[in-house]
């Protein structure tokens, strides 16, 4: 016995790490999403252990889905899908329908799935190639440079805007040197190598920085926060750990990058309307040139700011209906209300600085050619 004692209290120390290593080694648990086909529903019921419990109003459905990628493709599997009374949580399955599913695994349990929400890629990606093949239709070899210089501008926003932001770089420096970098391509893809193009470039870099210098400006003078989405607040509490400032810059080169499509595209056509007014009449000077781009400039201001805030009010539409329900004092102060406003004002009073910009750089540079 004493023998057994002794070998005991021996080998303790030496078992005592393993079983405590065996204790605290964490349960190592991943999450997959995989596409799935809807085979069959049963009909909803209520979920009476929750209205019991919490006093929630919801209903259970039984579905059959059959995963079609993946470890587990080609199996079914019976899955509780939740119906509630707010329409946002829920995803109505339909039998031949895909859905996206979330399987979640770990190594000492079986896999466990739902439902996380509609199988949208398919349709997205048809729409992508109708409107390509619109673009390229109607286009022609014009619109495959703009094509080139859209898809350019999209890889600048997700090959460095977005990395350079997640490393805490600062996010209104970084787009506006983006910005400026894609409408030169863009202006190039489209324009050539030319003082139009020159002109055009011109005039959209001096409205992009203008545009960012409103935007900084309101941002600390409001003071806005950055943080009045639920993305940004989501972003701030999970993925990045930045100061105020780095969030409020974040929503500068919103406002920049937002504002970027209309500012170029105001260039190019106060440009290019001076450059066609310089062939038609060679013997212009350039005080001429630049009334006449400031005229065809004030034309196209009206329609281009209008567009501008319609796209803002478009994508806030929930938000106007909203307002319709608040006293204008706070409505006015809320976070988000002014976001949006400041938002449409600096753009806008880039897009309108863009136009004597753009007027003056290509009466210059056109009148240089006599």
């Amino acid at each position: 016995m004493r023998s057994r004692v002794a070998l005991l209290i021996f080998l303790f120390p030496l078992v005592l790490p393993a079983v405590a290593s065996a204790q605290q080694s964490p349960e190592k648990i991943r999450e997959d999403f995989v596409v799935g086909r809807v085979k069959s529903i049963s009909q909803p019921q209520i979920n009476a252990s929750l209205l019991t419990n919490a006093g929630i109003t919801s209903k259970q459905q039984l579905v059959q889905v059959e995963i079609l990628e993946g470890p587990l493709k080609g199996q079914i599997f019976g899955i509780t899908n939740e119906i509630t009374d707010n329409p946002s949580f829920n995803v109505n399955a339909i039998p031949g329908k895909e859905v996206v599913l979330s399987v979640v695994q770990s190594d000492k349990s079986p896999a466990e799935l739902n439902i996380a929400d509609y199988h949208r890629a398919p349709a997205l990606f048809a729409l992508a190639g109708v409107f390509l093949a619109a673009y390229l239709i109607f286009g022609g070899k014009n619109g495959l440079k703009s094509l080139a210089g859209l898809l350019t501008a999209i890889a600048l926003i997700g090959l460095v805007l977005l990395p350079l932001s997640l490393q805490g770089f600062n996010p209104l420096i970084s787009s506006t040197l983006i910005c400026v970098a894609a409408a030169l391509v863009t202006v190039l893809c489209v324009g050539g190598f030319s003082k139009k193009s020159a002109a055009a470039i011109l005039g959209t870099a001096g409205g992009v920085i203008i545009a960012g210098i409103a935007s900084q400006a309101i941002i600390d003078s409001a003071p806005l926060t950055g943080l009045s989405s639920e993305e940004a607040q989501i972003l701030r509490g999970s993925v990045l750990s930045q100061p105020p400032e780095f969030f409020a810059g974040l929503l500068a080169a919103s406002m920049l990058i937002g504002a970027l499509g209309v500012i170029m595209d105001v260039a190019i056509s106060i440009a290019s309307a001076v450059f066609e007014i310089k062939e038609a009449n060679p013997e212009l000077d350039s005080k001429e040139l630049y009334r006449r781009g400031m005229n065809v400039g004030r034309d196209i201001m009206g329609s281009m700011t209008t567009t501008l805030v319609l796209a803002y009010a478009g994508s806030a539409l929930p938000l106007l209906l909203l307002m319709a329900h608040m006293p204008s004092i706070k409505l006015l102060n809320l976070d988000l209300v002014a976001t949006e406003i400041a938002s449409a004002l600096t753009g806008s009073l880039g897009l309108v600085c863009t136009i004597p910009l753009t007027a003056l750089a290509a009466a210059r540079l056109m009148r240089s050619e006599n």
